[in-house]
């Protein structure tokens, strides 16, 4: 089987010669293959049917908008949906198991969220059937005399569905979240399930205010009120931090009891220690995704990252994906600066939030991770090193009283510093290729990134993803001693997180720099830290920074805080949560072992 995809937002035949066209073998022979569609906005329209798979236009297309790809293991039968002539293709659809968590793994762009959107009967799949007066048969009838039949003909008849959808943004409107929630459930329900989220708190406060962490939590509130038979929820530890996270998952297992769940995250440590059973989408990213059979939880996750899925005889990746934990001491390296010890405040009176942080030193060709709870200070801590921020320092000059004297300044490393940013809002018309050039971004950096593939699009145009991986890229790119990320694992998917944690890694070693980097994956952070700085604290009303430890140190005192523990996956050597009071668990407690790698 074959399919040829066309990129809709790269194709410009405008600004083209139509080299797709000329250079077709099929058209020179008189036979219509690819063409370009009239209109105001024309784009190239290839027919599947008459391509030969030479994919001589996808090497010609100057804006790389064509793909034509063979797929020998597939039936054209296998198709669920497809978005258009030319467009994304789905083969296959998980199956939910009741009274378990399923969750679901892949890239961005494979299908995961559109499977869902299909399971919860938000979106009624064509099966191929793309023409405008084809006629649509339903899922029910499609897959009749099926298990897929009968999952679908429950939800036509009783099934009640809940649905927690990936984008937020609609629920940040200007209503107190109360207003909202009382439309879906009784006043006492929301208070017994805010209570168990931590997110009493933000009953009382306007939806348009609230961070994308918060929202989180409404969102999941919203679809837990409903007394539903499934749940399914796309990305629900996005912006939580790892103590949230945790909360989530054990609140999601919970809902699970009697019930079906589907969860679809990037997370994959939290992703192990949620779910019992994983599907895995795989394929190409934007042009067509696949679905691979059941499997537990370990296998799953392990197979992913090994590339290779054994019962299905199918590799889905060239190399694994392998966890380097060689760290430096904290004492390796040359000493290049330091900071003092200081404090920074925000707010009024009423209303004010203090991070105390300790001193620290900074040596070359090192990676320190920062860890903690949101609200307690990590983001006010690398805006102060980088200079942003105003912050308190007592000197060590004293008064004739002898209490120290305490200065506010901004903090000098007397380094050249690179900062990414938390959030990466932009309405810049300029085109990725021209910043590249401007701020010359090497090829070998570009390719960590796959930035590639965005050089014609503007910068204002690039999803969540595209744009942390451009402005990581433009970060490590920049001639700097010191580089400052925080959180560069959002919007990633597991391939992307991964990818950029070893390539922040790599450079930090190649160049002999240092790099800070706030995140709450803990796997991303396992991956690059030699060191840890632990912040802990009230959210919102004050936090403070732990000295800076060893690796597994500081690992083991945020664990300790947490009240978890981590073993070594004896096949991959990823660190797995073992689940809460099992053997594991409490073993590792009594011997103090919270972290082992």
């Amino acid at each position: 089987m074959r399919i040829a995809i066309v990129n809709r937002d790269k194709c410009k035949p405008n600004l083209c010669a139509h080299e797709c066209v000329k250079c077709c073998p099929v058209n020179k022979k008189g036979i219509e293959c690819v063409t370009i569609a009239e209109g105001e906005t024309p784009k190239a329209k290839i027919d599947e049917k008459t391509c030969i798979g030479c994919a001589i236009c996808t090497k010609r297309c100057p804006f790389g908008a064509i793909d034509i790809i063979n797929l020998p293991t597939i039936k054209e039968e296998d198709i669920v949906t497809r978005f258009g002539m030319n467009g994304f293709a789905l083969y296959g659809l998980p199956l939910p198991k009741q009274g378990s968590v399923l969750g679901l793994l892949g890239r961005n762009g494979i299908g995961k969220s559109t499977a869902v959107q299909i399971l919860a009967g938000k979106v009624i799949p064509n099966f191929g059937n793309i023409s405008a007066d084809a006629k649509l048969v339903s899922p029910k009838e499609h897959y009749k005399g099926t298990e897929y039949g009968k999952y679908f003909d429950s939800i036509e008849k009783n099934t009640k569905i809940a649905y927690k959808p990936q984008n937020l943004s609609s629920l940040a409107v200007n209503m107190v979240a109360t207003e909202l929630l009382t439309k879906l459930g009784s006043e006492e329900k929301i208070e017994k399930i805010a209570k168990e989220l931590g997110a009493t708190h933000l009953l009382k406060k306007n939806l348009s205010k609230l961070s994308g962490g918060e929202l989180q939590k409404i969102a999941i509130l919203a679809a837990c009120l409903k007394e539903a038979d499934i749940y399914f929820f796309d990305e629900p530890l996005a912006y939580l931090d790892i103590q949230e996270r945790l909360n989530v998952s054990d609140f999601i297992r919970k809902v699970a009891e009697g019930k079906t769940v589907i969860v679809v995250d990037h997370d994959l440590l939290i992703l192990d220690y949620l779910t019992e059973y994983l599907n895995i989408f795989f394929g190409q990213a934007g042009a067509y995704g696949l679905v691979s059979g059941i499997k537990s939880s370990t296998n799953g996750v392990n197979s992913y990252l090994e590339g290779f899925l054994r019962e299905d005889n199918m590799r889905i990746r060239d190399a694994p994906l392998t966890f380097n934990f060689t760290k430096n001491k904290l004492s390796a390296g040359r000493l290049i600066s330091e900071w003092p010890e200081f404090s920074k405040s925000f707010g009024d009176s009423e209303a004010k939030f203090k991070v105390d942080v300790q001193s620290g030193e900074i040596r070359e060709n090192h990676v320190v991770g920062i860890l903690g709870k949101n609200g307690t200070g990590k983001t006010s801590f690398v805006k102060c090193l980088a200079g942003l921020e105003e912050v308190e320092i007592k000197e060590d000059s004293t008064t004739h009283k002898g209490s120290a004297r305490t200065t506010s300044r901004k903090l000098d490393l007397k380094m050249k510093i690179s900062y990414k940013p938390q959030y990466l809002f932009t309405d810049s018309e300029e085109m990725v290729r021209d910043v590249m050039i401007k701020e010359k971004i090497p090829k070998h950096i570009s390719s960590m990134f796959s930035l590639e593939v965005l050089y014609h699009k503007k910068i204002k145009t690039l999803s969540g993803g595209e744009l942390q991986r451009f402005n990581i890229a433009r970060c490590l790119a920049k001639d700097a001693d010191i580089y400052l990320l925080d959180e560069p694992s959002a919007y990633l998917d597991v391939e992307e997180r991964i990818s950029c944690a070893k390539a922040i890694k790599d450079l930090m070693v190649e160049k002999g720099k240092t790099a800070f980097v706030v995140d709450h994956d803990l796997l991303l952070v396992s991956y690059l830290a030699d060191s840890i700085i632990v912040f802990s604290g009230e959210p919102g009303k004050h936090g403070k920074s732990s000295e800076m430890y060893e690796f597994e140190e500081g690992i083991s005192e945020l664990l300790r805080q947490l009240d978890i523990t981590l073993r070594k996956d004896k096949d991959t050597g990823r660190p797995r949560i073992n689940k809460k009071g099992s053997v594991l668990d409490r073993e590792q407690k009594e011997a103090d072992d919270w972290a082992e790698f």
